[in-house]
């Protein structure tokens, strides 16, 4: 196995300006997902319209990104990634565009589907970007800095994109990250193309045999919904995804009338939740070696108070930050754990089970926010606080159905602890001898 890792890969140090581009590409669309929560009091005041209006913007958003990942991202596999990845975020430049200069919800709400849809194109097609281009000693290095633009995202653009908000107006907000997917757009047309790894007979080459055939998806997918986890871990992701879009789309409203609308604090305090969301970069390998599963519900166990004290502590700033950081946290091993656990349910089904992730992602993120909106207008973001908790409460008890029903073994075997971790040991000593 080494020797294909090293013979068959393209010559060349690490694409230093191609995986720049794509995490800049990522960085603006996520961004530009997450960004809306501070801003809806602005927007709303400008176009005359409410909060929870003007919060749907996220659910057409979400449901753009999962209709673009459906219709375009497969244009990569027949035609070229890198015309994906530059059509895409051409659609993404004018969605946002068409985002800055709307004159009213409805001008603001097209711009927002194109951009969706251009996320919806753009992630996944970079992911197989790397996978396709990048040499396989280097692949992995650009995919963790691929995987950390969403962090990225989270911790700069979305108080970035406050400050501004607050100081020159929303538009201008739109209107930088525009700008920066111009930039991106004008990289990627810089870079060659060139062959794909895999049509070399690298790494890249075995795992496309090792894929279902496009004829068989429809019943890959079924196959891996069957399983328990598979079926339990995607409703949990659901859930976890609906209640904490329903909470942070409204939290930046919240935050406006606790602090004032031309205040710095709120950009201020999503940073400290977006730090929080950086954690996971350590918080990770404590979750390895205590055990998944274990730490996925003591983690939904904590989001449940979490999410009901939050509303009440955001007249105590000094308990808000506290309670902001450990929610960002929190939640940000939530979803790696949630992934990982997934990608490691079955190996032959493990594109199709990831797909239902995204699916279950993007569906909590539109119904998130576009259910929880009338609730937050009519009765406060306590309410908002209260219900997100008891939807996250489900989810607690969903994961710790599997994790006991694994311990204590089941009929098929499937929840013998024993031989997953078996498979699970002989899957990464397999990874370790290919890298090595």
């Amino acid at each position: 196995m080494s020797d294909r890792s090293t013979d068959a890969e393209p010559p060349g140090g690490f694409p230093v300006l191609t995986v720049l581009a794509l995490m800049a590409g990522i960085f603006a669309v996520g961004s530009e997902e997450l960004v809306v929560s501070p801003l809806l009091v602005n927007m709303a005041e400008s176009f005359g319209a409410t909060v929870a209006l003007m919060a749907l913007s996220v659910s057409v958003y979400g449901i753009g990104t999962a209709v673009g990942a459906l219709l375009f991202a497969p244009l990569g596999d027949r035609v070229s990634r890198r015309l994906s990845l530059v059509v895409g975020m051409v659609m993404f430049v004018l969605g946002t565009v068409l985002c800055a200069s709307a004159t009213g919800p409805g001008t603001f709400f097209t711009g927002r589907v194109l951009a969706g849809l251009a996320t919806g194109a753009f992630v996944p097609t970079a992911y197989a970007y790397v996978g396709d281009q990048i040499p396989y000693r280097h692949r992995a290095r650009a995919m963790g800095i691929l995987v950390s633009s969403w962090s990225l995202s989270l911790v700069l653009g979305v108080p970035l994109g406050s400050f501004v908000g607050e100081w020159a107006g929303w538009r201008w907000t739109f209107g930088l990250l525009a700008i920066l997917g111009a930039l991106v757009v004008f990289v990627l047309l810089m870079v060659g193309g060139g062959k794909r790894a895999g049509d070399q007979g690298g790494p890249a080459a075995a795992e496309k045999s090792a894929e279902p055939s496009r004829g068989g998806w429809v019943r890959s997918t079924a196959q891996a919904f069957r399983g328990p986890r598979v079926t339990v871990y995607v409703l949990a992701t659901f859930l976890n995804m609906f209640a904490f879009y329903g909470m942070y789309t409204f939290l930046g409203s919240a935050l406006q009338y606790r602090f004032g609308s031309g205040s710095s604090m709120t950009g201020l305090m999503i940073l400290l939740y977006g730090l929080g969301f950086a954690t996971s970069f350590l918080t990770g390998r404590w979750a390895d070696e205590l055990g998944k599963e274990k730490v996925l519900v003591a983690l939904l166990a904590g989001l449940v108070p979490a999410l009901v004290a939050i509303p009440f502590v955001t007249r105590w700033t000094a308990l808000l930050v506290v309670c902001l950081f450990l929610w960002g946290a929190m939640q940000s091993l939530v979803v790696t754990l949630l992934s990982t656990l997934l990608s490691e349910c079955s190996p032959q089904h493990r594109g199709a089970i990831l797909a239902l992730y995204s699916l279950a992602t993007n569906l909590g993120v539109a119904l998130g926010a576009a259910l929880l909106g009338p609730l937050f207008t009519a009765y406060g973001f306590s309410a908002v606080g209260w219900v997100c908790a008891g939807i996250t409460l489900i989810a607690f008890g969903l994961s710790g159905w599997v994790y006991r029903r694994r311990h204590e073994g089941s009929p098929d075997g499937a929840g013998v602890p024993g031989k997953d971790k078996d498979k699970d040991t002989t899957h990464e000593a397999r990874v370790a001898a290919h890298e090595d």
